[in-house]
């Protein structure tokens, strides 16, 4: 993905077709892998938003008529969010669907009369976070964030150099996302990245639940295997609160006296928009070049494609 692409994501200004209810107490949005993502991207953008997410068949086992529920899948085809969308329907809650054309999922909603957006197709989920977070903004009314995204600008080429620098500092790596609660969905969301398109084993925590607990594992010589690849990727964000800060610091600290890689990528300053879109663009292509300098394709995910068929 261009600067350029990831520009004109931000700039897409969905449409919903379909009558949308009443406000609900909270959200619950059904998806999976990329698809899933903005719910998470929204609580990123504000924390206080009662929306969570489900990644799994049919519905949580706290549902009721007070929720608004969305079912997102990106291909259209996606089973368990179909068995969401089916099971809210079938008790009469209320439903909203994002999706690509062409899919069950759009033939669900229009055969039900379910409001429905759908987005451009063409890439995959997991690089079409921007359109489905607008489409999810716009079913959930909140188009002030919408409007922050499309304000989003940065400097695309010092981003293209920190992707490149990141990279080299993964190359033949396992890389390991840490970041505060607040922005853990950066940490989730590379992690992600490089798993589908780095083709990496990666993983992702959050402070400070991690010195309680998976740090210790970095502290021993067995399995050395593991620790040697070890590189930390911590979000640094100076609007973090300074207690966390100062455990981000020691634990980098801690692990150079162990000889453990650490490496610190900086948040941009400002807007929540903005620091979403600027990180996720460095570590999206920074996943890229890892598998392109591979020579894998990091579009094609064969492995999870073939699961799929075999279900």
């Amino acid at each position: 993905m261009t600067y350029d692409e990831l520009q004109q994501q931000l700039a897409w200004r969905p449409q919903v077709t379909g009558r949308l209810g009443l406000p609900r107490q909270r959200v619950i949005v059904g998806g999976m892998g990329g698809s899933a993502l903005p719910a998470h991207a929204l609580r990123f953008l504000d924390s206080a938003f009662p929306v969570e997410a489900h990644h799994d068949y049919d519905l949580p086992e706290r549902s009721d008529h007070t929720a608004l529920y969305v079912a997102i899948s990106y291909s259209g085809n996606t089973e368990e969010t179909l068995s969401f969308a089916q099971r809210a329907g079938a008790l009469g809650y209320a439903l909203a669907i994002v999706t690509d054309a062409g899919g069950d999922l759009e033939q669900f909603a229009q055969e039900k009369g379910v409001p429905h957006v759908i987005v451009p197709g063409g890439i995959q989920p997991r690089d079409a976070l921007f359109y489905l977070l607008h489409a999810l903004l716009l079913l959930l009314g909140r188009e002030d964030l919408s409007e922050q995204l499309r304000a989003v600008s940065f400097d695309a080429e010092i981003a293209e150099r920190n992707a490149q620098t990141l990279s080299r500092a993964l190359a033949n790596a396992f890389p390991i996302f840490y970041a505060s609660r607040r922005n853990g969905f950066l940490a989730h969301t590379a992690k992600i990245q490089m798993n589908e398109s780095g083709k990496m084993p990666a993983a992702a925590n959050v402070f400070p639940e991690l010195n309680h607990n998976e740090m210790q594992s970095y502290d021993v010589a067995a399995p050395e295997a593991v620790g040697q690849l070890a590189r930390f990727v911590l979000f640094v964000d100076q609007s973090d609160d300074p207690r966390i800060a100062r455990r981000m610091a020691l634990f980098a600290k801690l692990m150079g006296e162990r000889s453990r890689a650490v490496v610190q990528l900086p948040l941009a300053q400002g807007m929540r928009a903005e620091q979403l879109v600027s990180a996720w663009y460095v570590t999206h292509q920074a996943a890229r070049s890892l598998a392109s300098a591979r020579h894998i394709d990091p579009d094609q995910v064969p492995l999870i494609e073939s699961f799929k068929a075999q279900l």
